[in-house]
């Protein structure tokens, strides 16, 4: 568990601390004086990392670096140690006056430029492995690819785009996210919460008193949708055929694009049904003492604020580091809710859906998930949050199955 930084020093005047690296060469002691504004953002995905650096030049003694040149980055607390956040490239500078200030920015080293380059091929009958394999040793990166998205075969796919699009195209229709770091092609289901060597992912634990804003958004849009319809063609019928994930009824989505076969549409289907699922709720926070461990796809648990952000276990999205002239060091963090297991939340069906019967909420009991159920399980409400401890989950199911008892008495 990572604590706040508030929980951690007795000090209530920290020192925010970092260390940068131009070509190797530590920079550092030279600007400490100078520094305006040090940024950094860490997205999710394939969007590259940046920094953005401002210096003052006031007394024109200061050196513009050139385009290209490879910039490391630390930061941190000065009781707590620096935190790598990454290397980067240079890829535009700017001198302005006056006063005079030198602008950098700069984004992730990962990325090569014939990443984003568009390509023409195809690849019939490839598993997921040998796809991301190929395109990860063309770029001299190491895939690093999730054991059972890796065995998916998929039976035709045509790449009039980027290696860059390609493989966030069948990221997106698997649930999964495709990002670079260190070197490393990591392919793995959105929510996995896995470094690059397949380590778990601690989870950030955030109180009331280390935010200075926050901003929670919740919509029933994700509700609403109580299934997905995906259509493939299937050859040997030579007919249109269907799968649904969730529940059929009057809010099932249906989606138009009719898919070449029925693995695709169904894993087509379970990522769209997570992604409505996930999108029920958003949380945003700006934290007056920043914490340099975090990254995207880190779990997040937060104390002191609505039982709604409480209750649940969150997951990062982006993440934003500033520090500043004055010595003070912020993050803001943006996050999405962590859904549970998406094999038993994203139910294949393959009859229509009657009433729901039961309710299922799912929690975390270390590094396993566990249920709690209320009433008949033959067709029961999957809740999609996946809830901190048994004592939320459990008051999640009462609830939800007092709502189901009371719409039943009034039909």
């Amino acid at each position: 568990m990572i604590t706040s930084i508030t929980q951690k020093m007795a000090d209530n005047n920290p020192t925010a601390i970092y260390r940068i690296l131009v070509d190797e060469q530590d920079i550092s002691p030279k600007i400490n004086s100078r520094l305006i504004k040090l940024s950094i953002d860490d997205h999710r995905g394939l969007e590259a990392d940046s920094i953005s650096l401002e210096l003052s030049d006031h007394d024109g003694k200061l050196n513009i670096p050139p385009k290209n040149a490879e910039i490391k980055v630390w930061i941190g607390w000065q009781n707590t140690g620096l935190v790598y956040k990454g290397k980067f490239i240079v890829k535009e500078v700017e001198h302005s006056g006056s006063p005079d200030v030198i602008h950098i920015r700069a984004t992730g080293a990962d990325l090569k430029k014939t990443f984003k380059q568009k390509k023409e091929r195809s690849f019939s009958k490839k598993t997921i492995e040998q796809i991301v394999s190929q395109i990860a040793y063309e770029h001299d990166l190491i895939p690093n690819i999730n054991s059972t998205l890796a065995l998916i075969t998929l039976a035709h796919i045509d790449q009039n785009e980027s290696d860059a699009n390609l493989i966030t195209r069948i990221a997106d229709e698997h649930d999964a996210i495709a990002t670079v770091k260190n070197g490393i092609l990591l392919f793995m289901p959105k929510g996995q919460a896995e470094t690059v060597t397949g380590n778990e992912l601690p989870t950030a634990e955030i109180t009331r008193i280390d935010g200075d804003s926050h901003r929670y958004s919740m919509t029933n849009g994700g509700d609403d949708i109580s299934g997905v319809l995906c259509y493939y063609y299937d050859e040997k019928k030579a007919q249109k055929q269907k799968v649904i994930i969730g529940d059929t009824d009057e809010y099932t989505k249906d989606m138009r694009h009719i898919y070449r076969d029925k693995d695709t549409a169904t894993h087509a289907a379970k990522a769209e049904f997570n992604r409505l699922k996930r999108k029920t709720a958003t949380f945003s926070l700006s934290l007056a003492y920043g914490m340099p461990e975090l990254i995207p796809e880190m779990p997040l648990v937060f104390l002191g604020f609505k039982a709604e952000i409480n209750d649940i276990i969150w997951l990062g999205t982006n993440i934003s580091h500033q520090l500043d002239s004055s010595g003070g060091y912020t993050t803001s963090i943006e996050a999405e809710i962590l859904i549970p297991d998406s094999d038993d939340i994203a139910q294949l069906v393959d009859e229509e859906g009657g009433n729901y019967t039961g309710v299922i909420a799912y929690y975390k009991n270390g590094s396993t998930t566990q249920k709690i159920t209320r009433g008949d399980q033959k067709s029961p409400k999957r809740l999609t949050y996946l809830y901190k401890n048994k004592a939320t989950a459990t008051t999640a199911v009462a609830r939800e199955w007092k709502e189901l008892q009371n719409q039943s008495k009034g039909n």
